[in-house]
Formats: C-alpha cells, structure tokens, sequence
C-alpha cells in the first residue's frame, strides 16, 4: 500500500526559485514603501517644527497683548475708584 511518487528535482528548484523571486521582488517593493515613508516623515517633522515656531510667536504676542489688557483694566478701575489722583 505505499505509494511512490515520482518528482523531478529540477522542476521542484524551478518552482522553489519563482517562488523566491516573487517573494524577493515583494520585499523590495515593501523596502521601496518603508523609504518613502521615512522621506514623509521627516518632511512631516520640519513642517511641524515650523509651525511650532510660528506658535511659540503667536503665543508671545497673545500673552503680551492678554497683559496690555489686563494692566489697562487695572489702570481704568483705579482712576474709577481714585479719581482726583493724578497718574
């Protein structure tokens, strides 16, 4: 009841072969994707390092500005509640 199988080894290597060469074309292909994703990336991380320049300004001339105002409201109440006092 044994079976013989009869295979020939050089058309198993061929099979084996195109298997790997598909398999070497699909990692290329993937190596080729992870590289541009990188480039992405780091084109990403200047834009993001620009804007958070361009905030960090934003941020400055806000908390100037935010402190022009409140000392203005402090001059306005005390020449409300002081009003004969010269400044």
């Amino acid at each position: 009841m044994n079976q013989i199988i009869e295979v020939n080894i050089a058309d198993v290597l061929l099979r084996l072969e195109a298997k790997i060469d598909k398999l070497e074309d699909k990692i290329d292909n993937l190596a080729n994707q992870v590289n541009e994703v990188k480039i992405n990336v780091a084109k990403l991380d200047e834009k993001i390092i620009g804007v958070d320049k361009r905030l960090g300004n934003l941020e400055f001339v806000a908390r100037s500005i935010a402190g022009g105002v409140i000392i203005a409201l402090l001059l306005a109440f005390a020449r409300y509640l002081f009003p004969n006092v010269t400044l």
